[in-house]
Parts: structure tokens; sequence; C-alpha cells
């Protein structure tokens, strides 16, 4: 697989000939990955061959990062790693695989951030406690559940809940706050 960065606007844009539109005729399409503090998303635009106009850009989901590469069948396709689920394992392989030094300081910082959240998650650990059960279909039990959700057990639970998970992400801020110093990247350019 050859990657392929900064490829990051229309301007700039990996552009492929004899694109297929409709039954006969052909095109060209234009691909590229939009980096914002949200994340890479592909983009792409198709060139209308009837009135040789630029159709609307097409955009996809964010990942943290994504980079272009051709596959076999020389079409253009996408290598990321996703924002949410990445483990330790997935992220190494992700890192193995590609040219850091060539990612743009905000792909750099995405990887600082799952970084982070996997550093910082590994300490964690949580349990599933059954608290009560309610028959949705019994008023008595709906009017049980109202009540039990406003009783100070719950309250005091949901309070002790709250501040474990703003140490959570105090935590994974401060992490973050580290790597990005470590890795000579700046709050400002996000």
């Amino acid at each position: 697989m050859n990657l392929i960065y900064n490829k990051s606007s229309f301007d700039n844009a990996i552009e492929v000939n004899n694109y297929p539109w409709g039954f006969r005729l052909k095109t060209n399409r234009r691909y590229w990955i939009e980096t914002t503090k949200n994340g890479d998303r592909l983009c792409y635009c198709t060139l209308n061959p009837k009135n040789n106009i630029w159709c609307a850009v097409k955009k996809s989901t964010y990942n943290a990062v994504d980079l272009l590469y051709f596959d076999k069948n020389n079409h253009v396709k996408t290598y990321g790693i996703h924002k949410y689920g990445s483990n330790k394992k997935k992220l190494d392989e992700f890192l193995s695989k590609i040219n850091y030094d060539s990612l743009n300081d905000l792909q750099k910082k995405q990887i600082c951030k799952l970084k982070s959240i996997n550093k910082v998650m590994e300490k964690v650990s949580f349990k599933i406690t059954k608290i009560s059960e309610y028959n949705l279909s019994d008023p008595v039990d709906i009017t049980r559940m109202k009540t039990d959700s406003n009783s100070p057990e719950t309250l005091k639970r949901e309070k002790e809940q709250n501040q474990i998970k703003q140490h959570i992400t105090d935590s994974i801020n401060n992490t973050y706050s580290q790597c990005l110093i470590k890795n000579k990247l700046t709050k400002e350019s996000a």
C-alpha cells in the first residue's frame, strides 16, 4: 500500500480520469482529505461531462486520521484510524504503516489524542451493576422508576459517577497537553 499524503484540497487533489458517468459517459473525479480539528474525512467531486461543471463536493464521516492510496484495481481508497474504539494495538499497527513525519499538525494532534485516551483508559476499569428492575408496561412501575430516579441514593451515585468521569477527562487532557509539548505541537494551530 503506497500511501499518499498532503492531498488536502480540491486544487491539489488526486484526479482520476475515465471515471464512469452513467452507462456510456466517462468523466473526471477528484479525491482529497479534508483535515479539521474534528479529524479527517474523504472528499470527492465529479465533473459533469454534460456541462463541464464540477458537481457538489461529497464528504464522508470523520476519522481521526485518513490517508489516500490506490488499491490493486487502481481505485482510490482511504486508510485510516477511527476516533473511537482505536485501542493501543490498532494505533501501533496504524503508526507502523504510515510515515508520521508526513502528517500535518492537525493529524499529529489526533494521534496525540488517541494515545492520551489509550494511556489513561488502560488504568480505568468499570463494572455494570443492576440497581433495580422495572416493567415499562406497568404504570405503577413507571411511577416507581420516576421516583427512584430522583432518590437521594440515585443522585449521590450520579454525582460520584460525574466526579469519576471528570477525573478521567482531566487525566486525558493533561496527558494530551504533555503529548503536544513532547511532539512540539501547539494548541493554537488546532
